[in-house]
């Protein structure tokens, strides 16, 4: 016969203790999973689910309708400037579509490899169709480039984040060789790495998520980005750091340009980007984007552009790739810059293209 329900904690004291031990077991893993709960999501934030496209969605489609779905980096929401661009490129190519961000943020090498595999849903589980990545031989075995530069080369100017202990040090640097004795960061998968690689520059990688991270935790010194990046990625900064800032002295320029990548296969993708872009450029839309959303107030006053020393990359991987970009796509005068003809900032601003990055 089973003892009276009132005789158990007496009789068999370790059976009281064993409840209280799993209740505060159970309430830890609780905290715990909050805890963790925003690291997992980590990789889907900042953006508003109507400018995502699921699978489930393209799925839905009609077969005429032309799916984008943008491989995202963190920051990016719909105010993106490549976001807008592409967009309006689409617009402009007059065909039915239907496009969004993906619905996770992957490395650059992980997306690369989904969008390349096309609409294997295996491979591919995101369903990406396009990225926006910096042009190099390497990638363009991979996938297929749309050579007109996303911002006319201004990716190719690049401030960096840094911590506020950093400034100091970062204003003593003048050349190639005193960047040399800092560690600079990227992505897994840029095709900067092999830039600064060539430059004998030393730099750490790591994913997307990682990044502003490692920087407000001093493990490296400086972080570059393209100057029309920068905007989209303050909020980031200030939301999720304590001590990153803009460091104000440097602008590392070398030879580079985002091209929209898509899938080989995909050359009806292809020619919409392509056909669309080029009518954008033609009707002065592309320009008034690039003014709007590139060369704003916020970039003029905490760029400070003709207050910057330039330190000039050569770009030697992407030589050949770059030399299929028609002359009047770009907006940086390269040529200039790699013959040492242009050293400083306010150099720049006398340039007839750059001058609104000034004014």
């Amino acid at each position: 016969m089973e003892p009276p329900a009132e005789n158990l904690s007496v009789d068999h004291p370790h059976g009281l203790w064993t409840l209280v031990t799993t209740a505060i077991s159970l309430v830890l893993l609780l905290v715990g999973g909050l805890l963790i709960q925003p690291r997992l999501v980590e990789r889907r934030t900042r953006i508003d689910d109507q400018f995502i496209l699921t699978p489930t969605e393209v799925a839905a489609l009609p077969s005429e309708t032309l799916v984008v779905v943008l491989d995202r980096e963190d920051g990016q929401d719909q105010n993106d400037f490549k976001y807008k661009l592409l967009q309006l490129i689409l617009q402009r190519s007059g065909q039915s579509y239907a496009m969004g961000f993906s619905t996770m943020i992957q490395s650059q090498d992980e997306a690369v490899e989904a969008i390349s595999h096309g609409f294997d849903s295996q491979r591919n589980p995101l369903g990406l169709t396009v990225g926006v990545y910096g042009a190099g031989a390497a990638l363009n075995q991979h996938l297929h480039p749309i050579e007109i530069p996303v911002a006319g080369g201004v990716l190719g100017l690049r401030a960096g984040w840094t911590y506020r202990e950093e400034l100091p040090a970062l204003a003593t640097i003048q050349e190639i060789s005193d960047l040399q004795n800092i560690v600079l960061l990227q992505g897994l998968g840029w095709s900067d790495v092999e830039i600064f690689d060539a430059a004998g520059l030393r730099t750490y990688t790591a994913r997307p998520e990682e990044l502003f991270r490692l920087v407000d935790n001093r493990r490296v010194q400086l972080f570059p980005r393209g100057i029309a990046e920068l905007e989209d990625e303050e909020p980031v900064v200030r939301a999720s750091t304590s001590r990153t800032v803009l460091d104000p002295y440097l602008l590392i320029a070398y030879p580079f340009a985002g091209f929209f990548y898509v899938d080989p296969d995909n050359e009806r993708l292809a020619q919409a980007i392509r056909s669309g872009f080029e009518r954008a450029m033609e009707d002065g839309s592309y320009q008034e984007l690039i003014d709007q959303t590139v060369f704003t107030p916020w970039l003029k006053k905490h760029l400070n552009l003709a207050n910057r020393k330039v330190i000039v990359l050569n770009n030697p991987n992407a030589a050949e790739v770059l030399s299929a970009v028609q002359p009047g796509h770009w907006i940086v005068p390269w040529n200039k810059l790699l013959h040492g003809n242009m050293r400083h900032g306010e150099q720049l601003c006398t340039v007839q293209k750059l001058k609104a990055l000034c004014d």
